[in-house]
């Protein structure tokens, strides 16, 4: 795939579309996307549709967006999020068209999008990031995918799911997503570590009602909302965040500070439900659970996490590699953008002789999703 002038025009190679695609992409970095044959046009991003303003200009683009001269799409892609300013646009598009409307998963479309940047249609895809509507009543966000021919894909491992009391709310606090995982790793709330988050004992039940009973504490497999708690627990994290990725950012960054000697491990469990491998984190949250011992050396911990985060990533391949043979794996989601992370992975996986393929033109982010959502519609 190669990027051509005026504008973000991508050759295809080794993919080639069979339906003409207008793809709306997602909400938090958004770009609109036109598929024909072998050529995806790609829009500026216009996210995030957090505005009235972003709306106007992300349905501005694309119910106008010229995609490729003389072709004209038959049919829509949207996300499978119900929610999506995007995917409601996109419905709404479709049936003023009278067109098919086809809805792709979050990170399949991740996955479709750095596999067709390398000219590849099918194989293994790692995918992080922090949420993506999984279709099954849980958040997803730390998927291996195999993506086969004929825009499907197969879930081999995930990490396995924790409670988001609040919901959103708990992305804007990430105190409210350490509670729910010390809850499920059955840590005690004491005094002690409530006062050192900064959360009253009024709080922490509400919270612990929620994810006990189930009410608006959705589920989440999510490695941005791991990074998240993590980055509270080593008191990082700001109480309320004010940029997406916030609290990932100052635990990379924390992690850069360290100057080199022996790091510690942090645990994780490795199970098998159904076909499907779990990485289950609670035994680092347990190891972690003295607070005041862990902020003491903020710098240490935090590399050793990034290391677990790439064993962990490493286990999740090789069980892949046995569902799916083959030598080489992509990367995607906006985690990925985290270079302590990104870099240990690969310099692991090309060791163990993998090829490691990673997006050449698009961001790992969310900028990438209507390329792959016009690659999946368009098989």
């Amino acid at each position: 795939m190669k990027q051509a002038g005026g504008g973000t025009t991508l050759e295809l190679t080794g993919v080639r579309l069979r339906h003409g695609v207008l793809a709306m992409g997602a909400d938090m970095k958004n770009a609109v996307a036109m598929g024909y044959d072998r050529q995806v046009v790609l829009s500026p991003l216009t996210g995030p549709l957090e505005s009235p303003e972003a709306v106007e200009q992300f349905e501005q683009v694309a119910g106008g967006f010229p995609g490729l001269p003389g072709r004209s799409p038959d049919r829509i892609a949207i996300d499978l999020h119900p929610d999506m300013h995007s995917s409601r646009f996109g419905r709404k598009l479709a049936k003023a068209w009278n067109l098919p409307l086809v809805e792709v998963q979050h990170h399949h479309a991740h996955a479709a999008a750095c596999l067709a940047e390398n000219g590849v249609r099918e194989g293994l895809v790692l995918v992080m990031d922090g949420t993506g509507w999984g279709g099954d009543g849980t958040i997803w966000g730390a998927e291996l995918l195999e993506v086969q021919e004929g825009g499907t894909f197969r879930r081999l491992a995930t990490f396995a799911p924790v409670p988001l009391p609040g919901g959103d709310a708990a992305v804007r606090r990430p105190a409210r997503q350490l509670i729910g995982r010390w809850i499920q790793a059955g840590i005690e709330l004491t005094d002690e570590r409530l006062m050192t988050l900064g959360v009253t004992r009024e709080e922490a039940g509400v919270w612990e009602q929620q994810c006990r009973r189930q009410v608006n504490a959705p589920l989440t497999h999510a490695a941005g909302r791991l990074f998240d708690s993590v980055s509270a627990l080593m008191g990082l994290a700001p109480r309320d965040i004010t940029s997406e990725g916030q609290p990932a950012i100052l635990l990379e960054a924390a992690a850069r500070g360290w100057s080199g000697g022996d790091s510690q491990v942090l645990p994780f469990d490795v199970q098998e439900d159904n076909n499907l491998l779990l990485i289950d984190w609670a035994p680092t949250f347990r190891k972690l659970s003295d607070l005041a011992a862990v902020r003491k050396n903020p710098i240490q911990w935090a590399v050793a996490f990034h290391e677990a985060v790439a064993r962990a990533a490493g286990v999740m391949i090789d069980y892949g590699l046995l569902k799916a043979p083959g030598r080489r794996v992509g990367l995607s989601g906006g985690v990925f953008l985290n270079q302590i992370l990104t870099e240990r992975l690969c310099r692991q996986l090309e060791c163990a002789g993998m090829t490691v393929l990673r997006h050449r033109v698009t961001p790992p982010g969310d900028g990438c999703i209507a390329l792959g959502q016009a690659v999946v519609a368009g098989s």
